[in-house]
């Protein structure tokens, strides 16, 4: 974590159980400001599981999850997480635009307050954010997968957030889609916010990415500088071994 950065966001013994499978084992966690965090592991090792526990859409989480509100920009009266789902998650099939899909992401302080022209233009300004100017009209069903993927991050940055939370943003993606993401994530960092990303290319955690958490079977065996931790040593024992009991 920042040295500089005040905290943002801390696990408090964050856990998450399917009945009697341990999916996330109690997990202690401090995230800054201006932090670029890599969420790594192998397939099961509870990576979605701990993005969506901070999120609070996780149904099977206990424990806590600490957000520091007064730490954040004056404007807001609590820290906003942004959560982008894996790309495969949305439904793609279904009949709606482009600008729909990423208005949906626009946060609703009053549930009586109409879609008004600051909402079209926050939503116009995240697709040129992402690159995706002109495409508000488009339908859905018409997107390659970069761009459905950077859909689901214009959705996100609407809700103008703190904190992106990112499952997988990168699978699937040709590299000059994978490049845009990345440098989304950079700008956003930049801004001084937060991101945790689990992320499975590791030389693009090792180049975007300043800190990694490394997870083995649901408990995290590391948590520092991404060079550090995704060291040689390191990627054989979070993709090879397991942890220690």
């Amino acid at each position: 974590m920042s040295t500089t950065a005040p905290p943002l966001v801390e696990t408090r013994d964050l856990a998450v159980n399917y009945g009697g499978r341990c999916a996330l084992r109690p997990t202690n966690l401090v995230f800054g400001q201006s932090e670029s965090v890599a969420i790594v592991g192998r397939n099961g090792s509870g990576k979605s599981s701990l993005l969506r526990a901070l999120c609070g859409q996780e149904p099977g989480a206990s424990g806590e999850v600490i957000l520091h509100a007064e730490r954040c920009h004056h404007r807001r009266t609590g820290v906003e997480i942004a959560y982008v789902a894996q790309r495969v998650q949305a439904r793609w099939d279904l009949p709606f635009m482009v600008a729909e899909v990423v208005l949906a992401g626009r946060p609703r302080r009053a549930r009586w307050r109409r879609v008004d022209q600051s909402d079209r233009n926050a939503v116009e300004a995240a697709l040129e954010t992402v690159g995706l100017a002109g495409f508000g009209g488009r339908s859905v069903r018409e997107l390659s997968g970069g761009q459905a993927q950077r859909v689901l991050l214009a959705r996100a940055l609407v809700q103008e957030p703190d904190v992106m939370v990112m499952d997988e943003p990168l699978t699937g993606l040709d590299m000059e889609s994978a490049e845009a993401v990345t440098s989304l994530i950079g700008r956003f960092v930049a801004e001084g916010r937060l991101v945790c990303c689990a992320i499975h290319e590791i030389a693009i955690a090792r180049a975007a990415f300043g800190r990694t958490v490394a997870l083995i079977d649901g408990a995290v065996a590391a948590d520092g500088p991404t060079a550090d931790v995704l060291d040689a040593e390191g990627v054989e024992r979070v993709f090879i071994g397991h942890m220690d009991r």
